[in-house]
């Protein structure tokens, strides 16, 4: 008989070891994605925040008094603003898709002499019912006999 510590063992193939299931699965995989995603549409959402308060701050016209201003800037508005009219400032209300001007100044006249008006620095509206001179810029027109971008309102007593 053999002695039992010479005894021979045999060799087994070692067991393969099996991983544990993780509990969260697919979820582990789907995360970072998802967290990515939601970081890129988090800035796209506020950059486009940001963006339309700074242009709607930028945009907002500041008035200021011609008293206020140097001359080197009256000479300036003199130069730009090289068309000047008075009379009686209205809202257009023949607003229709072929109208031109926003408000329209009734002068002396008739209705050949009224200048249609429309502006991209002032809001025309705080001077309805008001006699005015306004200093623009005129435009050609196919609808309206006279056209102009006011740039500079002045009231008149």
């Amino acid at each position: 008989m053999e002695d039992t510590a010479t005894q021979k063992i045999p060799e087994t193939t070692p067991l393969r070891s099996v991983p544990a299931k993780n509990p969260l699965g697919a979820l582990t995989k789907v995360l970072p994605l998802f967290i990515i995603a939601l970081i890129v549409g988090l800035g796209l959402f506020t950059g486009l925040i940001l963006s339309s308060r700074a242009k709607s701050a930028s945009m907002a016209p500041v008035a200021q008094k011609e008293e206020d201003l140097t001359p080197e800037v009256k000479e300036s508005f003199a130069q730009t603003f090289k068309d000047e009219a008075e009379g009686v400032i209205e809202k257009n209300d023949k607003l229709d898709k072929y109208a031109q001007g926003t408000h329209k100044l009734v002068r002396t006249g008739g209705e050949s002499q009224t200048a249609y008006l429309t502006s991209s620095m002032l809001d025309l509206d705080d001077f309805t019912g008001k006699k005015i001179k306004v200093f623009g810029e005129t435009f050609g027109s196919s609808q309206v006999g006279w056209l102009m971008d006011v740039g500079k309102v002045e009231e008149l007593k």
